[in-house]
């Protein structure tokens, strides 16, 4: 009986043609973006030579600094970019005829999304950077070795502090990825309901969903806190008596990282429920 929903060897067909458009349409941009670690060191390095007289290595600190701003742009426009064609009448009435299922080509929008796209453009950024660090002998560390020895300490110091499962949280490659992952299915989804301006209007919904949200919380968060913080003030309650008072809370104060991976997962599912039902439902 053929299945209709989900055939491997037709959706690996189709992820080959929908990987290699990807790249005709966001291939470019994203090299340009990526050679962006040796356009700004050098752009750094001449001024600095012109204005001072003496060429300066860009510290870790500034190189790490563009690197997240270059990211972010990378991970917020691809979607638009390799996807947004998906709602203009033409071009989205030839990808409704193409031989895949709805499914099929929802799960390879979110694999070259949040796999292919991340990794090409992390691969290019950060091998660029290991180059202008074994040129330039001033350069200091590389971004990867930066920004390891930066996660360890930090998820460490977080697990210690928060008498968190450490080993579980240093060996937990999602403790980044999942962030990452539901970044661009946000992008992604925007890209999917808007007919223009996919990006900025993405952009504009996710900060008035933010607004909303934390108006919603803050009286739910704190409607019986208040209360607490003045039994503990007259009855000189510790930390920890207080916490005790709040079982949830006391659970994710001590388990922070546990339950952003969780959020993020709950989150990831939702957001590729609902990309799913766009590419289904979607019409011209």
């Amino acid at each position: 009986m053929k299945n209709d929903v989900f055939n491997f060897n037709r959706f690996g067909r189709y992820l080959v043609t929908d990987t290699k458009n990807a790249i005709n349409r966001y291939g470019i941009s994203l090299l340009v973006l990526a050679a962006f670690s040796f356009a700004g060191y050098l752009l750094a390095g001449l001024f600095s030579s012109v204005v001072n007289g003496s060429w300066y290595s860009m510290p870790v600190a500034g190189r790490v600094t563009i690197f997240l701003f270059v990211t972010t742009i990378v991970l917020a426009m691809g979607p638009a970019k390799m996807f947004g064609f998906i709602t203009d009448k033409k071009e989205g009435s030839d990808f409704l005829m193409l031989p895949a299922s709805p499914l099929e080509k929802t799960i390879s929008m979110v694999i070259i999304s949040c796999i292919f796209m991340p990794l090409a453009f992390f691969a290019v950024y950060l091998s660029l950077d290991m180059v202008l660090c074994m040129i330039d002998i001033n350069c200091g560390d590389s971004l990867v070795v930066s920004i390891h020895e930066f996660r360890y300490d930090s998820v460490a110091q977080v697990a210690r502090s928060m008498q968190s499962d450490e080993s579980f949280v240093l060996t937990r490659p999602a403790v980044m990825c999942d962030d990452v992952a539901q970044f661009v299915l946000i992008f992604l989804l925007g890209a999917l309901l808007f007919k223009t301006s996919k990006t900025a209007k993405t952009i504009g919904c996710m900060i008035l969903l933010s607004v909303v949200l934390v108006m919603i919380a803050i009286p739910l968060l704190t409607s019986g806190a208040f209360d607490v913080l003045k039994e503990a003030i007259v009855n000189g309650m510790t930390p920890d008596e207080m916490l005790s008072e709040f079982p949830v809370m006391a659970w994710i104060t001590r388990h922070p990282l546990l339950t952003d991976f969780i959020s993020d997962t709950i989150v990831n599912v939702i957001l590729f429920l609902l990309i799913w039902l766009r590419v289904k439902r979607i019409k011209h």
